[in-house]
């Protein structure tokens, strides 16, 4: 079972948020990308910001020169979606060239980055390829506007509780049908949301959330996601009871990714 992480999305849409609420040093935003072993993102194409379009980097810029034209241009923050045909499309419109510029970044890294500005419209879709290339869209300008209005932390118990859950299922319905998901690290996952487990594991997202338990809830949330990903319907897998165990699981991660990325702490 393949299993692609959405880190470097979540990590850059975090490190754009902390740096455009003034609260993480620019030394703080590249050690968290080369503590995770990732590279720090570049910004390789923008249609939206970048002159003549807007009063933002010239590109390709780097991450916090990009980020200090996001300011000018009157964003604070940057929330990252979770892509997959069995969860809500939470991204903005695009038009052909957009969907075009975003989609091979968002099929590898399950995710999308939405700018947004201080009433929640989004400005622009960034899409952070494996390589740490960024392409900034422009987007229908649509304001969030959640389901219900989840607060992180009731997001991450909600994770917790359908880890639980799904665990449950799939260890009381061990057969044929359950191997694609058998062997996932639920016991793991439910440890982190514990808060069992050593948080050294977590320090990237630490340091640009300045919060260990936010840090830690994306981080399992992001394995749940990358994990089921690789199953076409989660729902359809399992079996009767196992299948919407999985459903849950997914469908909480990813407003888990959605809630604390949006979630702009200040200094």
């Amino acid at each position: 079972m393949t299993t692609t992480t959405p880190l470097l999305p979540v990590l850059f849409a975090t490190a754009v948020t902390a740096r455009l609420a003034e609260r993480t040093v620019p030394d703080d935003v590249s050690e968290a990308f080369v503590s995770a072993g990732l590279p720090v993102p570049l910004v390789v194409s923008d249609t939206v910001f970048a002159p003549p379009a807007g009063p933002g980097a010239e590109v390709p810029a780097g991450l916090l020169l990009w980020a200090a034209g996001l300011r000018r241009a009157g964003a604070v923050r940057v929330r990252a979606e979770p892509v997959h045909p069995s969860l809500p499309l939470r991204v903005p419109r695009l038009d052909r060239d957009g969907r075009r510029a975003t989609a091979r970044a968002s099929a590898r890294t399950r995710a999308l980055c939405v700018v947004e500005d201080a009433a929640g419209a989004a400005l622009a879709v960034a899409a952070v390829g494996l390589e740490g290339d960024v392409a900034a869209v422009s987007c229908a300008p649509s304001v969030f506007a959640p389901v219900d209005h989840t607060t992180p932390a009731e997001a991450s118990r909600r994770l917790r509780e359908s880890v639980m859950h799904a665990l449950k299922a799939v260890e009381s319905h061990t057969d044929a049908a359950t191997v694609p998901v058998a062997d996932l690290p639920w016991r793991d996952w439910q440890a982190d949301l514990s808060g069992d487990h050593d948080d050294t594991q977590h320090t990237a997202l630490a340091l640009l959330t300045g919060d260990h338990d936010a840090a830690r809830s994306l981080h399992t949330a992001l394995h749940v996601h990358g994990s089921l990903s690789s199953l076409a319907v989660p729902a359809q897998t399992g079996g009767p009871t196992v299948g919407p165990a999985l459903a849950e699981v997914h469908s909480a991660a990813a407003r888990v990714i959605t809630a604390l990325t949006r979630h702009r702490i200040e200094p």
